[in-house]
Parts: structure tokens; C-alpha cells; sequence
């Protein structure tokens, strides 16, 4: 039982909290990829206790860890909750770990779309509506799911979307190093 536990505590090295299960599906699908060890929780909500909670829950299993926050709600301040949030998770820094907010321009379609080569992504008003129609003209069928996301994480260009998108980049650093 004690190898079983000190096994699990080396296979992961960063914990990376998402909002949704196809956000956990592409985050999976990069890191696969890249072989980063990681392990991805879905917080399912925005608010920022729920994400501190899931944090605090996993100290000491990982060296470091992540949100990733959509600043994509029309009409709803998401500067607040995001400054919320790294307000709750700088209580944490005192456990050794390294804890890092990234705000996700518009949503993680906007990554995936800055790894399809479309240009200036971030500034997509709908991002999950582009990545629709860009699909359905190469003949594809959109359908948003985890394990949809994880196959397009494998096909996008990881340089490409870390040259258009400079909080993937910041994600991608944070991840592999």
C-alpha cells in the first residue's frame, strides 16, 4: 500500500483545476503530449471557494498547481472573480507550492483556435461558435465533449497557438517546467 501512495505522489507534479469536462479533456489531451504529469480536477462552477477548496484539498500531493478561469460571460465582471480567486489561493502559498491563476481570454476554444492557426483568436467574440463553423467546413461535426477535446488537442499546432495566444504560452511554460 505505502509503494501504491508514493507512486501516485510521483506520477503527478501539477494539479490544474478547469472549469469543465471538455476544458479537462483538452488540458489532458496537451499534456499528454507535452508528458506532463498532471493531474486535472474540473471545478464545476466559478466561484473562487470552490477552486480553494479543491486546492487546499490536494496540498502536498503536487509541486504546483493551476486555475484556469474563461473571462468569456458577457455582462458579468470576471476581473472580480479572478482577483477573488488569487486573492483565496495566495493564502496558500505559505504550503511551498507553486499556485498560478490563468485567465483564459474569451474560453478554451480560443486556445484551440490560436493552435488551428486562426488569427487573433483571443479577440473571437464566441470562440465555440468559430470553432463550430470551422469544423463544419471541413466537414466535420461539432460536438462539444471531454473526449471530442482531447482528439483536437492532438491536432492542433502547440507552437502556432503558443505564438497566438499568449496565455497558452503561459499556461504551456507553467506546465513543463
Amino acid at each position: 500500500m505505502v509503494l501504491q501512495d508514493n507512486r501516485r505522489h510521483t506520477l503527478s507534479n501539477t494539479l490544474i483545476i478547469v472549469e469543465g469536462q471538455t476544458d479537462e479533456g483538452f488540458i489532458k489531451g496537451i499534456a499528454d503530449r507535452l508528458q506532463a504529469k498532471c493531474k486535472v480536477l474540473v471545478m464545476r462552477g466559478n466561484r473562487a471557494d470552490k477552486a480553494y477548496r479543491l486546492l487546499k484539498a490536494h496540498m502536498g500531493n503536487f509541486n504546483k498547481a493551476a486555475v484556469l478561469k474563461d473571462i468569456h460571460r458577457a455582462g458579468v465582471d470576471t476581473t472580480a472573480i479572478i482577483d477573488q480567486l488569487a486573492s483565496k489561493i495566495k493564502q496558500l502559498e505559505t504550503q511551498k507550492i507553486q499556485l498560478r491563476v490563468f485567465p483564459v481570454k474569451r474560453s478554451i476554444e480560443a486556445w484551440i483556435l490560436a493552435g488551428l492557426c486562426l488569427n487573433n483568436p483571443e479577440e473571437i467574440l464566441n470562440p465555440e461558435e468559430e470553432l463550430k463553423k470551422l469544423m463544419q467546413r471541413e466537414g466535420k461535426h461539432y460536438i462539444k465533449s471531454p473526449e471530442i477535446y482531447t482528439r483536437i488537442a492532438d491536432e492542433i499546432d502547440i507552437e502556432k497557438a503558443k505564438k497566438a495566444s499568449k496565455t497558452f504560452k503561459d499556461f504551456i511554460d507553467f506546465l513543463t517546467t
